[in-house]
């Protein structure tokens, strides 16, 4: 007992081990209890569920309603975003739901986050970031789509594993970012993000590298774990003060671009499909779609110097 109060005391524990142990034993619970249906549908719920575990953890409990301050909006942004994508998956509207809250979801959510500085009257400053927050949204609730697709077939299976790396990369990207720049709260929640998507993706890959086949991402994964990294890039571009700081946020959400190039070339890598193709073709996608989150970090560290403090 005194080495989990101790666990849960440390940072490590909160940010890291915590959140991805949660998503992997859920993902692998929630397999096995739903069964090949069901159970592949939903196993992304452990990524929402790690997260949430790593907020409590790290903000001390569950944020009052309303909650007056951003950093706890972005607590019931994501709370909505994973209801959502459960309801959708469990109804079997997966593909007609998502079209229609992937322009819903962001809209609703910006309007909230900022809603006391709309009344006021907003100026050009804030419609023009709202605009681009809402246009990164839709972009990202649709590569998270759109790179899982034909994950059915042998030869492209890999591709039920490609919407959780880009959580786990932008997420790791993000939080970087937050941490050395804007906000260690941020930092900290954004890195939990990514620790819970690596447990559930651990999970998801050895079941794909077994059977051939890899979990589903469906609805519960594009709202859930992709709507918390959307409500946490919406935090951290509103605290910042830079202009620096904002580039290399939208340098981070590049990653859901560079799928446009990393899809194609992960499931070319080997051109077939068997063991070595399930092996490699996900690592292939990750290196690539890791690049901009890897340069924008590596930017922040090396040139300009920044440090956490």
């Amino acid at each position: 007992m005194a080495f989990l109060s101790d666990l849960l005391a440390e940072p490590v524990g909160q940010v890291a081990i915590v959140p991805f142990a949660v998503a992997f034993a859920l993902a692998l619970i929630v397999r096995v209890a739903g069964g090949a249906g069901l159970g592949t549908r939903m196993a992304a719920i452990g990524i929402g569920a790690g997260f949430f575990a790593a907020y409590y953890l790290i903000r001390g409990g569950i944020p009052s309603f309303p909650p007056p301050a951003t950093s706890q909006k972005v607590f019931y942004v994501a709370a909505a975003g994973l209801g959502l994508g459960m309801m959708l998956d469990l109804a079997g509207l997966t593909r007609a739901g998502g079209h229609l809250f992937a322009f819903l979801l962001p809209a609703g959510a910006l309007y909230w986050m900022r809603q006391n500085q709309i009344a006021a009257g907003p100026g050009g400053t804030l419609i023009a970031t709202l605009v681009v927050l809402f246009l990164v949204s839709v972009v990202v609730y649709w590569r998270q789509a759109a790179s899982a697709r034909g994950a059915d077939e042998p030869k492209a299976s890999s591709a039920a594993l490609f919407p959780a790396i880009q959580i786990l990369v932008a997420g790791i990207g993000l939080g970087g970012i937050a941490l050395l720049a804007i906000s260690l709260g941020y930092g900290n929640l954004a890195f939990a993000l990514a620790a819970a998507t690596g447990g559930y993706l651990l999970m998801s890959y050895l079941a794909h590298l077994v059977t051939g086949r890899g979990f589903g991402f469906g609805a519960t994964g594009a709202f859930g774990a992709g709507g918390a990294l959307l409500a946490l890039a919406y935090a951290a571009v509103f605290e910042a003060d830079t202009t620096i700081e904002l580039v290399l946020l939208g340098v981070v959400a590049l990653a859901f671009v560079v799928d446009f190039l990393a899809r194609p070339l992960a499931l070319a890598a080997p051109p077939s499909a068997g063991a070595a193709a399930r092996l490699v073709q996900p690592i292939v996608y990750g290196l690539v779609v890791g690049i901009p989150p890897a340069a924008a970090l590596a930017y922040a560290w090396f040139a300009l110097g920044w440090r956490t403090g």
